[in-house]
């Protein structure tokens, strides 16, 4: 079972009103080897299923996930969470014609899907992690986009999506910044296990940590 869903709807907060939409994208991320949990989101119907990074633990296990995912050829889009490195999901993508969706723009009908893998630094050495100053540069290329659902492995700075222990925040505070200011429709992520299922408002942006239960969006 999903734990939440949404429609897009005009002021980017989420609708379960009105007529249904075309397109259902399911976006979940940090399964971490947990095959029983990517059997539960495969199990889900969706047009377009999004991978939000971390599927395996330090690269291990993309051998067995991919031989589950690849029915799904361009119907995913993946991008490397922090267990992963770019290279590393590029070549998986292209081995099983799945889309890299790491620093990358993808439209569905009037939509604007934009993609950003890897997280802000940890203490745990992982190799998929950005400086402050990589993320805010990456983030520029998605200024200005309209109707837009910003997806990204970490979550932004202060809010319950990266609260790991109670008032102890670890998300990106450049992400943070970037919403405040260019107020997506949405934002979805993952990265911090222990906020998964949590939501949050930055201004209008309606923003969630999807995990491995996921996020069924109506876009």
């Amino acid at each position: 079972m999903l734990l939440a869903s949404g429609k897009l709807a005009g002021n980017g907060l989420p609708d379960a009103s009105g007529p249904r939409s075309d397109v259902k994208v399911l976006i979940f991320s940090d399964i971490h080897a947990d095959y029983r949990a990517l059997d539960r989101i495969l199990a889900c119907p969706a047009d377009v299923y999004v991978l939000a990074g971390d599927l395996t633990l330090f690269g291990r296990g993309l051998n067995t996930a991919g031989e589950k995912l690849h029915p799904l050829g361009e119907r995913l889009w993946v991008m490397p969470g922090n267990h992963e490195t770019e290279a590393e999901i590029a070549a998986f993508c292209n081995q099983h014609r799945f889309l890299f969706f790491h620093r990358a723009v993808l439209q569905r009908g009037d939509v604007n899907f934009a993609g950003l893998g890897y997280s802000n630094p940890t203490p745990f050495n992982t190799p998929g992690e950005y400086t402050e100053e990589r993320i805010a540069q990456e983030l520029e290329a998605f200024r200005g986009l309209a109707n837009l659902v910003l997806i990204c492995h970490c979550p932004p700075y202060g809010t319950r999506l990266d609260e790991v222990s109670p008032g102890r925040h670890t998300g990106s505070q450049v992400l943070r910044a970037f919403v405040e200011k260019e107020q997506p429709r949405y934002l979805i992520c993952g990265h911090i296990h222990e906020c998964q299922g949590k939501e949050d408002l930055i201004g209008q942006t309606y923003c969630f940590n999807a995990g491995k239960l996921g996020y069924l969006l109506e876009a």
